[in-house]
């Protein structure tokens, strides 16, 4: 069904929770910062900003329908981009813009559907991903056991990568059909502590987050 397989989506997408990017060597672990600390600064910056955008790629089979996307999306929730999701095991492009109460959509055919924001709520807010109380700023916080590894060049900055492992309790709201934590990496830039790029490792494949446009001046509006 439509409706239920755009709610999905958009809940994957977010989660990242969830791209390719970085690789390189570096320095070690032991002369980054406390790992713990690099977490803290990483989540301030995030909870501060006011916009982001973010894409996503997946490889292997993590067993998530989305394969990969683009979005924009401001502070307040309202959100826009494309994604690329398989279906009964073809691939299917969706164009989605987030605006106040509502939901619009358009597949590669047709024209935009709109759906009221109360009937996605339930699985997936897009507010949510900024909200400095349930989005990423909160996610970077509760990381279990994190370890610094070494400093890697993505996107052409330098950043700290730092190993660790996601509770499920605090993730399930962002990527839905979990059976349990995720182990991955995050990458926090070296001078201003954004977070740059997340990979968890899920069931036999990774899905792939990265985090660009910080603060951009996004104008987000209902398609004509």
């Amino acid at each position: 069904m439509l409706k239920r397989g755009v709610i999905a989506l958009g809940v994957v997408l977010v989660a990242g929770t969830a791209c390719s990017g970085g690789g390189g060597g570096g320095d070690e672990g032991a002369k980054q910062p406390p790992p713990q600390d690099t977490l803290r600064q990483a989540s301030q910056a995030m909870r501060d900003l006011r916009s982001v955008a973010f894409s996503v790629a997946t490889e292997g089979n993590p067993g998530v329908p989305l394969k990969g996307g683009d979005m924009r999306l401001l502070r307040g929730g309202d959100a826009e981009g494309t994604i690329n999701l398989e279906q009964s095991g073809q691939a299917v492009e969706m164009k989605i813009v987030a605006v106040g109460e509502t939901f619009y959509v358009k597949g590669v055919t047709g024209g935009w559907r709109r759906f009221p924001k109360q009937l996605a709520a339930a699985m997936y807010d897009p507010s949510a991903v900024l909200d400095p109380d349930r989005g990423i700023a909160k996610l970077l916080t509760s990381v279990a056991q994190p370890q610094a590894e070494k400093t890697e060049k993505v996107d052409g900055k330098d950043a700290y990568k730092v190993r660790g492992t996601l509770p499920k309790d605090v993730i399930a709201g962002l990527i839905p059909g979990l059976n349990g934590d995720v182990k991955g990496h995050v990458w926090v830039g070296t001078a201003d502590h954004r977070l740059l790029k997340v990979r968890g490792d899920v069931n036999d494949g990774t899905v792939t987050v990265r985090f660009t446009e910080f603060d951009a001046p996004y104008k987000i509006s209902a398609p004509a």
